[in-house]
């Protein structure tokens, strides 16, 4: 039971880090600006950063960039065997990109709409 839900744990840290890196990752690779700090509170983890600019295209790169590593991540992990850490990252991955408070959808939209 404890091995159980350790592992469930360890996994659910795995799939937030590799959402959170692939934002950090599309920060540096769009030069759309500095990261601060990687933040872990009761809200959840996430990588706090200063935009260089006004660039609603950017943010929303960088928004969906969590997602879409983590649904790269589930693509992996299937084709490998590992069926439930894809399964995890492509929970986590699509679910994250719906437009509720607080998820990356709704702030990708946002960005969108703003673009517009």
């Amino acid at each position: 039971m404890i091995s159980a839900i350790l592992s469930i744990l360890i996994t659910i840290l795995f799939v937030l880090a590799v959402h959170e890196a692939g934002h950090a990752l599309a920060i540096i690779f769009t030069r759309a600006g500095q990261i601060k700090r990687m933040v872990v509170c009761l809200k959840g983890v996430g990588v706090e950063w200063e935009p260089y600019g006004h660039e609603p295209i950017k943010r929303s790169i960088v928004t969906l960039s969590g997602s879409a590593v983590n649904i790269l991540f589930a693509v992996i992990f299937y084709s490998v065997g590992l069926d439930a850490l894809g399964l995890a990252n492509l929970v986590f991955g699509v679910v994250n990109l719906l437009p509720f408070p607080g998820a990356d959808g709704l702030r990708a939209f946002a960005s969108l709409k703003e673009a517009a």
